[in-house]
């Protein structure tokens, strides 16, 4: 099985975990069902397709950046008259005046993260085309969170996994250190035998519905001098890395 690269990267990432309506929150890293998302929307797919070659893939997430969380606070269908107030359950609208709903959306501020993705042949090619010539724009958990930077990195890779210790991070580079403590996670052991970290419910199935998965966490040093830096200097680096040599 070969795979391919993803770099996301934008100045808010949201990445739904289980909410009610006022408080919705977001994971701390990209969610399976955000990144079938991502790759379905890539290949022009409807909301209500199963995507069931998409479930065949593995992700193993870098993180860059963990960034910070943000809430945004909400308001929905104040100051309108009756006819524009939000819907009731029963089909009407809210009295006016009393129409103001308030909710919380949580998003990931500053944060990057690099994902090895693995499976069949033929869903990871198909899977990296489309990331090369997207059907619909590219977006991080929600359509507000378009990516900074390129998502595709790289493709046709016999280990993307192994990959991930010598892509650039894309960070600052700690001052007088020689190395830096990385996390990764997996949606596979790691290990043989290794304890799973804990248990998220973001596998989607048919109808908007959600299932759960065990994730690994671990942490690994990899050399200060992969941090590429940010703005201009990341792009040089990524270009450096990305790119064919020729002689």
């Amino acid at each position: 099985m070969t795979g391919f690269l993803m770099h996301l990267s934008a100045p808010w990432q949201s990445w739904g975990a289980p909410a009610d309506f006022k408080v919705r929150p977001t994971s701390r890293y990209p969610s399976r069902s955000g990144l079938t998302g991502l790759l379905a929307s890539a290949l022009g797919r409807p909301r209500d397709h199963q995507n069931e070659d998409l479930a065949a893939l593995r992700y193993t997430i870098r993180v860059d950046r963990p960034g910070d969380r943000e809430m945004d606070f909400h308001t929905i269908g104040g100051g309108y008259p009756r006819e524009l107030t939000p819907p009731t359950a029963n089909g009407t609208r809210k009295k006016a005046g009393e129409g103001t709903l308030l909710t919380e959306r949580w998003y990931l501020a500053d944060a990057a993260f690099t994902v090895a993705v693995t499976g069949p042949d033929d869903v990871t090619d198909l899977a990296a085309l489309a990331l090369a010539q997207p059907v619909f724009a590219p977006y991080l958990g929600r359509r507000s969170c378009p990516p900074d930077t390129p998502v595709l990195l790289r493709t046709g890779l016999a280990d993307p996994t192994g990959e991930l210790d010598r892509a650039p991070l894309h960070r600052q580079a700690p001052r007088g250190k020689d190395a830096i403590e990385v996390t990764f996670i997996h949606d596979t052991p790691p290990t043989p035998d290794a304890p799973a970290t804990t248990t998220v419910r973001d596998v989607p199935g048919p109808d908007r519905t959600f299932t759960t998965r065990d994730i690994w966490e671990t942490r690994r040093t990899l050399p200060a001098t992969l941090c590429a830096g940010l703005g201009t200097a990341w792009i040089n680096a990524l270009t450096t890395y990305t790119q064919p040599t020729y002689a």
